[in-house]
């Protein structure tokens, strides 16, 4: 079960797909002269979670359990991007 939402704000690239999806658990915050995610403290349903974690192309969002591990992204998601980020 998701209990927090961590948003790892250097990475996003603020593609807007998290706070248009899930509107109560993310919300827009300008820094500097861009936007980026942010988690406003309040959950989803876990299946929107799931989705917009999954989807968010920089992995930038993770979702972590009672225990403080972390549910998604897996590290083999990590690792997949990682691999496709190099040159």
């Amino acid at each position: 079960m998701i209990a927090k939402i961590d948003v790892d704000i250097p990475t996003c690239i603020g593609c807007g797909t998290c706070w248009v999806v899930c509107p109560d658990a993310f919300r827009e915050m300008e820094v500097g002269e861009e936007y980026k995610a942010a988690a406003t403290g309040r959950l989803a349903p876990e299946k929107a979670l799931r989705e917009v974690a999954e989807g968010c192309p920089s992995l930038s969002i993770s979702l972590i359990d009672d225990s403080g591990a972390v549910i998604c992204p897996t590290e083999a998601q990590r690792e997949e991007l990682r691999k496709r980020l190099q040159w």
